[in-house]
């Protein structure tokens, strides 16, 4: 399996509010000459650098947040999922706010600002690294958990259950690509059961959340119609090709494993990552 290493062949421009901080935020995706998505906090002084990377993690309280260099960038997930299934290996994300903007709650609006820039091959020709998981690898506990297995491929297997008459159980099995990560994946939406909202809000979260960006699971029914089927375990499965595409950022590298994530969110997927880490469960080559 081979794939060019890629960046961008022209800037995007993208801008809307932070699902979680509600504050309006401003996102510049230009092209790279140095392989790794690296973001930066043009809005601090210096504009500090943040890397792509499982070790700049610093919290998954519904979202994914890294921190570096006295600076933090939140629910990163989404943007970083579309640069991974669309194979950009050298980008620099320019962020003037504390959040990646939710736009409507997928990851289609990144896939069509990384389209309209365009991708151009970079002078960097060899083959990019793959990173294939050796042995198995889980996290969690019977309801709750990431299995990871080797496989060729990067496939995905995501299991979901909200006990909804109209939205119990979900499950999606397919291999990540970036025509199945457009067609399949990336129009998916996040999503809130109602019960949920006023905890979050407690927390200090979805200030910014609206109909606009999110579906609320209320009990006569959800509160937009689904965009398609399954959109629930959908999504999750986008959330995972986020969050797991941080072990590759670093290096332009390409997945090789069979993640089964059941009931799982982003503390989990940090955990199986932490674990696969420690072990070093992963050939590089």
């Amino acid at each position: 399996m081979s794939a060019p290493f890629q960046t961008l062949a022209d800037e995007t421009f993208v801008a809307g509010v932070g699902l979680h901080s509600g504050v309006h935020a401003r996102v510049l995706l230009r092209p790279a000459k140095e392989v790794g998505i690296v973001f930066a906090r043009v809005d601090l002084d210096g504009a500090p650098k943040i890397s792509a990377a499982p070790s700049c993690i610093a919290q998954t309280t519904h979202a994914t947040t890294l921190q570096q260099n006295g600076a933090s960038l939140s629910t990163v997930e989404h943007l970083l999922a579309a640069l991974y299934a669309l194979g950009i290996t050298h980008c620099r994300v320019e962020v003037d706010g504390p959040e990646i903007p939710i736009l409507d709650g997928s990851a289609a609006p990144w896939c069509h600002a990384v389209r309209e820039a365009g991708l151009s091959p970079t002078e960097q020709y060899s083959r990019r690294p793959i990173h294939a998981l050796k042995e198995t690898v889980r996290v969690g506990d019977e309801k709750s958990f990431v299995l990871g297995a080797p496989d060729p491929q990067f496939r995905l297997s995501v299991d979901v259950d909200f006990d909804l008459p109209y939205a119990g159980r979900q499950t999606i099995d397919l291999v990540v690509a970036p025509e199945s990560f457009e067609t399949e994946l990336a129009a998916a939406r996040t999503f809130t059961r109602f019960d949920w909202l006023e905890p979050l809000r407690a927390q200090g979260l979805i200030r910014g959340g609206s109909l606009d960006n999110a579906i609320v699971l209320e009990e006569a029914g959800p509160s937009s119609p689904f965009r398609m089927e399954n959109e629930l375990a959908r999504h999750k499965a986008l959330d995972v090709v986020g969050d797991l595409a941080l072990l590759t950022a670093a290096d332009g590298g390409i997945i090789q494993a069979h993640i089964t994530a059941v009931k799982a969110g982003h503390l989990l997927h940090r955990q199986w990552m932490d674990e696969c880490l420690r072990r070093g469960a992963f050939k590089v080559g």
